[in-house]
């Protein structure tokens, strides 16, 4: 729970007020669309849509960016359960790089329109023009801190994506994406400049900041690997709790994660392309590597009890690579 105070009640009284208008004019599915990461070096731009039920309370509702965690935490659950309709999609580095901030902040709301579950009757988005509804949309200025949709969207994105980047500190410790979610602090710039970009960078961004070059040795070239598999992982939602999870004298695991209420025990393989070095899955599946992953599981659990009864998938993640190398499809298969 979070402390609600009278100046809470008043605030989403007052940013209630357009939206009721909108209503009693017939727009009866009143849409919010906000954004989170326009303006970090690294990770996606998110965007969020969302309709709330007219005798739907929210309070607390604000521009997130003016929340604390915790009440943007408990928001987000507040609004995934009881809001009318919602969705959270986004853009990647690569796109915004091919493009631009702009138009990707633009693409990654319309797909969170185009993805809700429920049609809106009209939408309000935070300051930024959309074109090709058949229904109106509206661009409002400083709309999440008017507008109790649009603030419930920046709430949704922002939340997401701060967790995205958590996942993703997992994955690149060196660069610290838990605390700055990739914006251009003082350290962040530094780790750049010792360790080079990540593949999550945004290459058009980085502009005057120089690193060292990414190694290429078959060792590099796994850890690209397994990145791109985190990536994917990421992306449907998984939460990784573990990357390279060792225990001495037993074995490793590569990832475990927990989606869906589902522990998975993931090891990453590459095959084809110059990836001989890195194994095949049919090799795998017929080697005591399997009972050493779930050994390390099982120790894992062990200490970890709050998550002990989840139950457990094993996965080999399996990327087919070309010549060069280079991933062109993951597969995730059970073992």
């Amino acid at each position: 729970m979070i402390r609600i105070t009278k100046r809470d009640i008043d605030r989403f009284e007052a940013m209630a007020v357009f939206e009721k208008e909108l209503r009693s004019k017939g727009y009866r599915a009143v849409a919010g669309v906000d954004e989170a990461g326009r303006g970090p070096l690294a990770g996606p731009v998110v965007a969020a849509a969302c309709i709330l039920p007219e005798d739907g309370v929210f309070y607390g509702l604000n521009d997130s960016k003016k929340m604390t965690a915790r009440r943007r935490d408990y928001l987000f659950e507040q609004i995934r359960r009881d809001a009318s309709a919602w969705s959270i999609a986004m853009v990647g580095p690569e796109e915004i790089d091919r493009t631009n901030i702009l138009l990707a902040t633009k693409e990654a709301m319309k797909r969170a329109l185009s993805e809700l579950p429920r049609k809106p009757d009209m939408a309000l988005i935070d300051a930024v023009s959309l074109q090709g509804f058949d229904y109106p949309v509206l661009a409002e200025p400083k709309g999440d801190a008017r507008h109790n949709v649009i603030a419930a969207a920046s709430v949704l994105a922002k939340v997401a994506r701060d967790r995205m980047m958590e996942n993703w500190d997992k994955v690149y410790p060196a660069y610290g994406f838990a605390s700055h979610k990739g914006y251009g602090t003082r350290a962040h710039i530094d780790a750049i400049k010792q360790y080079g970009a990540c593949p999550i960078h945004r290459r058009s961004f980085l502009s005057g900041i120089s690193g060292k070059a990414v190694e290429q040795s078959p060792y590099h070239i796994g850890l690209r690997i397994e990145r791109l598999i985190a990536q994917e992982l990421i992306t449907q939602g998984h939460q990784i709790l573990e990357h390279r999870y060792a225990v001495q004298g037993v074995g490793e695991i590569d990832f475990i994660s927990l989606f869906q209420g589902t522990l998975h025990i993931i090891e990453c393989k590459g095959r084809g392309g110059g990836t001989l070095f890195f194994g095949g899955v049919e090799q795998a599946l017929q080697s005591p590597q399997v009972e050493k992953i779930r050994s390390v599981a099982a120790l894992w659990t062990d200490q970890h009890r709050d998550l002990a009864g989840r139950p457990m998938a094993f996965l080999y993640a399996a990327a087919d690579l070309d010549r060069d190398g280079q991933v062109v499809s993951i597969q995730f298969i059970p073992f």
